[in-house]
C-alpha cells in the first residue's frame, strides 16, 4: 500500500488509504468529533488544529500521505485515522529511526470493527521501510499493548507552580538581572547547544535538527494547535544569553505549560528560576487576558531529575503520578546490534569487561541469544526455547513474560523490580544477573518528541 490512488479494500464497505492535502478539512472535522469529551460534548478542536499544521507542508519529517485513513464507501466518509511521524532517537549517543503513531482516532459510530488494528498494521509496515527500529505513542491506559506495545520507558509526572500563590516576589527596591525573548533565527544554534546539555540526563532523548527547531519555533502556525509552542531565550540584561525555555503558545485549563528550561554554566539554577517564575506568570498572564481566559498554575513538562524541581521544592507539587511511553520493538537482534557499543561501553566500566559467554533470554513464546567475546557482543540472535520451567535444558538462563523485557532494555525498570513484580521473571545464575544488571540499569528518561 504506497499511494492513496491504491486503497486497501477491508471489505463490510470500507477502504483504507493514505490520506491527501485534500482531505485536511473532512480528517479534522472527524477527529474533532472523534476526540471529543464523552462526558461534556466538548469538541476537541486542538487536535484539528494540530492536524492543519501537520498537513501544512512544511513539517521537516511529515507529508500529508503519512496519515492513514479509513473511508465508508457508501458516503465517502472518513472515519477513522492515524499518522506516522518519523524522527530520530538516541541512547546513550546511538542515534536511531523512530516511528512515533499520533491522534488514533475512529468515530463513535465506528468503532469495535477492527479499523484501527487495520491502520497498525499497515503503519508498521511504513515505519519498517523507513528503517525505523522501533514505534513508540503515548496514550490511554492498555489498549496499544494489543498491537505489540509495552510501557517500557518513563514519561515523568508533570508538575505545577500556583499563580500568583507560589511565584516569588522581588523585595521593594529589586529588579531581575535576566529578560526573556522569543528566540530568533540567529538563536537556533544556541537553543540546539542548550537542548543537547539537557539530554545528558536522560538515557533516551529525541534529536532536533535545525530544520526541527525552525519548524517548531516558526512554522507551527495554526492558531487552535494545541501542541503548538516556541523557543525563547533567557538572557542578562546586557544581553549575554544564559538559557532557553520551550513552552506552550496558549493556556490549557487556566495552565501555561513549560517544556523545556535549560542554563548554562556558570549561571546557577537558584539565581535563574526564581525570575523564570516571575517572567512566565507575566506573559502567561497577558496571554489569559487575550484569550479572556484566566491563568491559575505554570505547568512543567521536565525530566524527573532536573535540577528545577530541586530549587523549587516549596513552590511545586506533582499534578499527577508518573505514567510511560508504549514502545514496540519487533526487531530485537537488530535493535541490539545497533546499540552494541553501549553494551559494550557498560561492560567495559564494570567487574566483567573481558566478559565472554552467551545468555538465552527466553520470552516463553520466542527468545533472543546474545553472546560476548572478550566484552565485544558478537551474536544477536532469534532463539527459540523448547523446556517449560527453569533448570530444563532448552528453557534458557533468564525468563521475561510477554515484553516485559523491554522494560529493561529501556532502563524503565531493574531487573530486581521486575522480578518482584512477575514471579515469571526468573535469572539462572549470580553471574546472569550481574551481567543483566550491568548490560541494562535503570536510568532516567525524558522524551520530549517531534509533534
Amino acid at each position: 500500500m504506497n499511494t492513496s490512488d491504491n486503497p486497501l479494500d477491508l471489505g463490510n464497505g470500507f477502504i483504507l488509504r493514505h490520506a491527501t492535502v485534500e482531505d485536511t478539512a473532512a480528517l479534522v472535522e472527524m477527529q474533532i468529533h472523534a476526540f471529543a469529551n464523552p462526558d461534556t460534548g466538548e469538541l476537541e478542536i486542538y487536535v484539528g488544529g494540530w492536524t492543519r499544521d501537520l498537513m501544512g507542508g512544511k513539517h521537516p519529517t511529515f507529508r500529508p500521505n503519512d496519515f492513514l485513513i479509513v473511508v465508508e464507501t457508501a458516503t465517502n466518509k472518513i472515519v477513522s485515522c492515524l499518522c506516522l511521524i518519523s524522527q530520530t532517537w538516541s541512547l546513550d549517543g546511538i542515534s536511531f529511526p523512530v516511528g512515533q503513531v499520533e491522534i488514533v482516532g475512529t468515530d463513535a459510530g465506528y468503532r469495535h470493527r477492527g479499523l484501527v488494528r487495520e491502520q497498525f498494521r499497515v503503519v508498521h509496515e511504513m515505519s519498517a521501510q523507513r528503517g525505523e527500529l522501533l514505534q513508540a505513542i503515548t496514550g490511554i491506559p492498555f489498549y496499544y499493548r494489543q498491537f505489540g506495545y509495552e510501557f517500557a520507558i518513563e514519561l515523568p509526572a508533570p508538575y505545577q507552580t500556583f499563580v500568583p500563590q507560589q511565584i516569588p516576589t522581588l523585595n521593594a527596591g529589586e529588579i531581575d538581572n535576566y529578560q526573556l525573548r522569543h528566540a530568533g533565527p540567529a538563536d537556533l544554534p544556541f537553543v540546539a547547544e542548550m537542548y543537547k546539555l539537557g539530554a545528558k540526563r536522560s538515557l533516551l532523548h529525541c534529536e532536533r535538527d535545525p530544520a526541527t527547531l525552525e519548524y517548531e519555533n516558526f512554522n507551527e502556525t495554526d492558531p487552535l494547535n494545541g501542541q503548538q509552542s516556541w523557543w525563547d531565550v533567557i538572557e542578562t540584561l546586557e544581553g549575554e544569553r544564559v538559557g532557553v525555555i520551550m513552552r506552550r503558545r496558549h493556556l490549557h485549563q487556566g495552565q501555561h505549560r513549560t517544556l523545556c528550561y535549560e542554563i548554562q554554566p556558570p549561571f546557577e539554577w537558584h539565581e535563574v528560576t526564581p525570575f523564570v517564575l516571575r517572567e512566565l506568570a507575566r506573559q502567561a498572564g497577558e496571554i489569559a487576558g487575550q484569550d479572556n481566559s484566566v491563568l491559575g498554575s505554570l505547568g512543567w513538562n521536565l525530566s524527573s531529575n532536573h535540577p528545577f524541581y530541586t530549587v523549587t521544592a516549596g513552590r511545586t507539587s506533582q499534578i499527577f503520578g508518573p505514567y510511560a511511553w508504549y514502545i514496540r520493538v519487533a526487531d530485537l537482534p537488530a535493535f541490539f546490534t545497533k546499540i552494541a557499543p553501549v553494551l559494550e561501553q557498560r561492560l567495559a566500566a564494570s567487574e566483567l569487561r573481558n566478559y565472554s559467554g552467551e545468555i538465552a533470554l527466553n520470552f516463553y513464546r520466542n527468545g533472543l541469544r546474545v553472546k560476548f567475546e572478550n566484552g565485544k557482543l558478537t551474536v544477536a540472535g532469534l532463539w527459540q526455547p523448547t523446556a517449560v520451567d527453569i533448570g530444563q535444558k532448552g528453557f534458557g538462563d533468564a525468563a521475561f513474560p510477554d515484553l516485559t523485557f523491554l522494560k529493561l532494555l529501556f532502563g524503565y525498570r531493574s531487573r530486581v523490580e521486575l522480578a518482584d513484580m512477575y514471579p515469571d521473571c526468573i535469572v539462572d545464575s549470580d553471574r546472569n544477573k550481574a551481567l543483566l544488571d550491568i548490560l541494562f540499569p535503570k536510568r532516567v528518561t525524558h522524551i520530549m518528541p517531534v509533534h
